[in-house]
């Protein structure tokens, strides 16, 4: 297995090429995502199915783009899904740091909101770069579907996806009685920043 330190990337070249899409599915699972020929991606659709018989199907779309992601990523940077280890994940955080998302067409009228604050509702408006919250999403994910081909015994042996430990051994000193809690959070998640409690201005509040 590599090591962190013997890959280093030009994170700022990388463009993810425009590979596969996530369709709708009449199936048992109803999102997948396919190649460009349109076939399914046999290991994210065995995930997804699983996925699907353990929790509500409404939140598989989000799960299949956000793997859609990773695997176009592991094409960029060519390496197979199942030899992927935590230097593509690092890559890849720090990659969603800095790059723009992608967007179909220009933006208009939104160019002067994007990423700002709402002064009536004090919600932010969506802005160009990836959030805080949508890379967790994506770790979180991407650490969900490697535990799941590393319990069939199938996928790499180690979730490329770390978390970090609280201590050498987690629950060395758990109480047998106590439920088990959490290890530890993932590594490269990114901090969220607190948001100021949303309110509505004052003439706002007369006028309602």
């Amino acid at each position: 297995m590599r090591s962190l330190d013997e890959v280093e990337r030009d994170l700022g070249s990388i463009r993810l090429p425009r590979w596969g899409k996530v369709v709708p599915s009449e199936g048992v699972v109803p999102w997948l995502v396919v190649d460009p020929d349109g076939v399914p991606v046999d290991p994210v659709r065995r995930y997804l199915r699983d996925f699907v018989a353990r929790n509500r199907p409404g939140s598989v779309r989000s799960y299949a783009y956000a793997l859609l992601r990773w695997w176009r990523w592991l094409r960029v940077v060519q390496v197979e899904w199942d030899r992927a280890t935590s230097a593509e994940v690092r890559d890849l955080v720090l990659w969603l740091k800095q790059t723009t998302k992608p967007r179909i067409s220009p933006r208009t009228k939104s160019v002067s909101t994007a990423g700002m604050v709402n002064p009536i509702t004090r919600k932010r408006n969506p802005g160009d770069q990836y959030q805080p919250r949508t890379i967790r999403h994506s770790n979180a994910v991407v650490r969900s579907f490697y535990e799941f081909w590393i319990e069939t015994g199938h996928g790499p042996l180690v979730n490329p996806v770390p978390l970090d430990r609280r201590g050498s051994r987690p629950h060395a000193h758990h109480n047998p009685l106590d439920p088990f809690g959490p290890e530890g959070r993932i590594r490269y998640n990114p901090k969220i920043p607190k948001a100021r409690p949303r309110e509505i201005p004052d003439e706002r509040w007369n006028d309602l």
